[in-house]
């Protein structure tokens, strides 16, 4: 289960056990994956802090005293009864000076950080930065017990020194931090460790992976044909821009989109149309635009507008045409987002769902933040227009972050750098909106998507080079997923 820290007090306080005995179960535990990790012969250093965090250290050390192990209160002492009295049980001999760390810190073969847990925020002290830049540059394996110090838990937002670790491991439930390690990367893997505590059934924080993909999404009747599942529209392209309204459909048929109907200007007509065989075009002319769209959308299951439409005459009013009249949910990326930035408040009054799909440069063009402050709030920020705007908001990055109005949030794990690359966003659009022609779950087809579109680049990277990876791979890439589980 995923959690923030608000979530993991409420599981704390609902399990019945005193602090002092879930201080226990913490640290035995953490010491039982960390001696799994040892020879026995490794010099370890536990730096604790003041808090409950530095009390599971101490409890750490207690179970690690047969090892060659010493703990530091490396923040000062103790500010909680419970880490004060896990201290007090250890023995004076494994208990080192903070005046001596540096010293430690140079000749330890393992360093395990407790200094600061999920209640961090803010930025590092003087004294503390010069420390964990210390720890940052020694020769020791790390391992750092449910947060990286000097991050915060509920998001991206790190100090500049937070701890790096070769190992996080996480207590209980994964934190919105642990989920972002292609992110802010400062571990190299993260392990949960149970303690056995009652789980709410519900999380706010959607997961999704093949077993989950494949419980929502449909296998075909034996009486179905081209029209069960609806048609995807798909109105993109412009002078310059075919390729983006080709990866849209390439992103459609990926998910085996059964009716596509493609809009776009005449003169992007015979370019799409030489790429793909089984959509139905729908070119249109500066004098029958409106009559061309508004004939295409009035019977679609899903819509897409936007990818490659820099230079589509009538582009806003094609937008506006659209989110008025659309009778199913509408994805809108790249240009369609750029002409919301002035009037997004609009997005309250359409009756059907909409999705956006920004990347970071474009969310903080449309919400008028920098992107380093994006960068360290995404869960926040994205959560917050999805809420206040009624609308679904796909932040797009290395771990793409999903926020639905009723905040809800995922955070995708699938993907790798083999879509670092234009056009990977338009194949997404499109996969988006087919996949929003299987299920009526709009969120969940969503998050259906993006997992699907990271995937299958992971699947690729396995026998093709991710630094010219090929985006043409992707339907036959999913061909293999689906036939591997008999749809």
């Amino acid at each position: 289960m995923i959690i923030d820290s608000t979530g993991m007090k409420k599981i704390e306080a609902d399990a019945g056990l005193s602090v002092r005995a879930l201080m226990e179960k913490a640290g035995t535990k953490a010491a039982e994956a960390v001696r799994k990790e040892c020879d026995g012969h490794e010099t370890i250093l536990i730096l604790c802090g003041k808090g409950n965090n530095g009390g599971d250290g101490f409890v750490m050390a207690r179970h690690l005293r047969d090892m060659h192990v010493c703990v530091c209160a490396v923040d000062g002492p103790s500010k909680t009864i419970e880490a004060a009295d896990a201290f007090s049980m250890l023995d004076a001999s494994l208990v080192l000076e903070a005046a001596d760390v540096y010293e430690a810190i140079a000749k330890a073969d393992i360093i395990i950080d407790c200094i600061y847990g999920f209640g961090f925020h803010g930025s590092l002290k003087p004294e503390m930065r010069k420390l964990f830049k210390a720890v940052a540059d020694s020769h020791a394996r790390i391992f750092s017990i449910d947060i990286n110090s000097g991050a915060e838990a509920d998001d991206t937002t790190a100090d500049s020194d937070a701890i790096p670790s070769e190992i996080t491991y996480a207590l209980d439930c994964y934190k919105p931090f642990h989920m972002y390690r292609k992110e802010h990367h400062l571990f190299e893997k993260t392990e949960l460790l149970s303690l056995d505590l009652p789980h709410p059934s519900e999380s706010p924080f959607r997961q999704m992976n093949e077993d989950l993909f494949f419980k929502s999404f449909p296998k075909r009747r034996d009486d179905a044909y081209k029209g069960t599942y609806g048609g995807c529209t798909l109105i993109g392209g412009s002078y310059g821009m075919a390729g983006a309204l080709s990866l849209n459909i390439l992103g459609a048929r990926t998910i085996g989109a059964s009716y596509i109907h493609a809009v776009t200007p005449e003169e992007v007509y015979g370019i799409a149309a030489s790429r793909a065989l089984t959509p139905v075009f729908h070119p249109f002319t500066e004098g029958n635009w409106q009559d061309v769209v508004s004939h295409t959308i009035a019977n679609a299951r899903s819509i897409a507008y936007g990818s490659g439409c820099t230079n589509m005459p009538h582009k806003k009013d094609i937008l506006d045409l659209v989110l008025q009249s659309a009778p199913c949910p509408v994805v809108l990326d790249a240009e369609a987002i750029r002409l919301l930035q002035h009037d997004y408040y609009t997005l309250r009054f359409v009756k059907e769902p909409v999705i956006l799909t920004p990347h970071i440069g474009e969310f903080s063009a449309l919400i008028n933040k920098p992107v380093c402050y994006i960068k360290d709030h995404r869960i926040a920020l994205t959560r917050d227009f999805a809420k206040r705007y009624g609308c679904i908001v796909v932040l797009k990055g290395a771990n793409t972050t999903v926020a639905s109005p009723s905040g809800e949030i995922y955070i995708n794990q699938s993907g790798c750098n083999a879509l670092a690359q234009a056009g990977s966003g338009d194949l997404l659009t499109g996969m988006i909106a087919a996949c929003l022609t299987q299920t009526a779950d709009v969120y969940g087809a969503v998050c259906m998507a993006v997992w699907l579109h990271g995937f299958l680049a992971e699947e690729g990277a396995k026998g093709h080079a991710c630094q010219n990876f090929d985006l043409s791979l992707f339907p036959s890439l999913a061909d293999a997923f689906f036939y591997r589980h008999n749809y």
